[in-house]
């Protein structure tokens, strides 16, 4: 028996992505990932987001935000030319924006734990994929998603054979009827 050994090279990074959860709507907007976020980073992703909203036809009046050092008093600025109020939540208490925990919670518990991102446009691309099926298909309490999950009157198609399409290797599922 003949034993090789290599080595490699193993690196682990933290990748930050910046989430916008628009309450009324339960609609998430996330940023590109970055592996060092900074200021400039923050401000642009903030445009992106307020462009998203205008894009989605969401409005906003606040936007609640932890005390991360990484959001600089521009950000304030930025918003409040947006008319949107910037309020922050107490020192250390995640539960103060439970909706954006929770959805993280989500996020990675029904996603991210089952993959291991070799770059960041792979970690994108996950992101990505599942917010898309967040906002479009996934039960949950948000209203006006495109599935009618709440429409009391909906009456589901009963004819043609039903069909599963899989993304992120059968992560996400969703079922359709072909057209009879």
């Amino acid at each position: 028996m003949e034993q090789k050994s290599s080595q490699f090279l193993s690196v682990i990074y933290t990748a930050h992505v910046l989430v916008f959860i628009h309450l009324g709507s339960r609609k998430v907007y996330h940023s590109y990932p970055t592996l060092h976020p900074n200021r400039d980073w923050v401000i642009q992703e903030c445009r992106n987001a307020s462009m998203w909203l205008e894009d989605e036809g969401l409005e906003a009046k606040f936007l609640l935000r932890d005390r991360d050092a990484k959001y600089p008093n521009s950000m304030k600025a930025f918003w409040k030319d947006q008319d949107i109020t910037t309020v922050k939540t107490p020192v250390r208490s995640p539960k103060a924006n439970a909706f954006c925990e929770s959805f993280i919670g989500t996020l990675k518990r029904e996603s991210l734990n089952h993959f291991m991102c070799f770059s960041i446009d792979h970690l994108h691309y996950i992101t990505r994929t599942w917010i898309r099926y967040y906002n479009s298909k996934r039960p949950h309490r948000g209203k006006d998603i495109g599935n009618r999950v709440l429409d009391v009157n909906f009456k589901p198609q009963t004819g043609g054979k039903v069909k599963c399409k899989e993304q992120l290797g059968g992560i996400i599922r969703s079922y359709y009827r072909e057209a009879a």
